[in-house]
């Protein structure tokens, strides 16, 4: 998790409005305590409050192509990064080791017409210096959060949470999953199209095999990390089949060379609550080195 703030085309670009964008952007920064970083071309501002998660000692935002003329902010996690990365190798130089900074070479090779070959969670806001164009995209379902709104001056405000937006912006909205937004374009266009948006949705067999390998296969994805990571575990079926294809292919990870091969799981509830002990059941039985916190009910006592 991390937050992200664009202001772009300010007909202002004083320093008070810098301030302004920085204050700004420091109310997202519960979202990402690791690093803070922004950049400025006249009226075009792009702010990130980071949590390292991938790559922590190199993967500082904004991040840039060769020459600095495409900049990028972000939040997500590009799952399919290192088959990029091969891809581009010989024609660009990575300058950290961010998953997200596979965005740039794919837009240099491909324009905007690159956010489905991403395969991952993400928000994120690109500007080239060079035609002075921009482009904001959020992932098919929306798992990362996007907020998309207008200054009184016309400028356009994209943010992770609208705390950064609302007193600068006298209208704004919910960033559409799914979508890009090009200022080339001047406006929205949908990038994700499966099968299924249609109006009449293609039927399939159930196949409990392809349904159990493509479970694994997006468990498994998300393992992808450089820091210490756990289960949240409820006891429930969901959270009970994450935690054991988790628990049998973390010794794969390049987490688990770092940290162990011991899975934690977590669980949050009531003492005594049928999720604790539900939890404690599938801890025991997986061999998770379980955490219980416990919470009470409040009582608000009347004057």
């Amino acid at each position: 998790m991390c937050g992200i703030l664009a202001v772009l085309g300010c007909a202002d670009w004083s320093q008070a409005k810098r301030a302004r964008v920085l204050s700004c952007s420091r109310r997202l920064k519960h979202r990402g305590p690791d690093w803070s970083g922004l950049f400025q071309c006249e009226g075009n501002f792009l702010a990130q409050q980071r949590l390292s998660v991938v790559s922590p000692l190199s993967g500082d935002q904004p991040l840039y192509n060769e020459d600095r003329t495409v900049v990028v902010v972000a939040n997500g996690e590009i799952y399919n990064h290192k088959k990029i990365r091969k891809q581009f190798a010989a024609k660009h130089t990575f300058t950290t080791g961010s998953d997200c900074e596979v965005i740039i070479p794919l837009y240099e090779e491909y324009g905007e017409n690159f956010v489905n070959m991403l395969d991952g969670v993400f928000s994120f806001v690109l500007y080239d210096t060079r035609n002075k164009t921009y482009m904001a995209a959020r992932d098919a379902v929306g798992v990362n959060p996007l907020y998309f709104g207008r200054g009184s001056d016309g400028s356009v405000w994209i943010a992770s949470e609208m705390k950064a937006l609302h007193e600068d912006c006298p209208k704004f909205e919910l960033f559409p999953p799914g979508n890009l937004y090009s200022s080339a374009a001047g406006g929205f266009r949908r990038w994700y199209n499966p099968q299924w948006f249609a109006e009449h949705v293609p039927a399939t067999a159930y196949q409990p095999l392809v349904l159990r390998e493509a479970f694994e296969k997006a468990v498994i994805k998300r393992l992808m990390t450089d820091v210490p990571f756990g289960v949240l575990l409820s006891g429930g079926l969901d959270s009970s089949l994450v935690a054991s294809v988790t628990k049998r292919h973390l010794i794969e990870t390049e987490a688990a060379k770092k940290f162990g091969t011991e899975l934690h799981s977590f669980v949050v509830g009531l003492e005594g609550s049928p999720d604790l002990k539900a939890a404690r059941e599938v801890a025991d039985y997986l061999g998770t080195i379980h955490h219980e916190f416990h919470f009470t009910v409040q009582v608000k006592k009347s004057k």
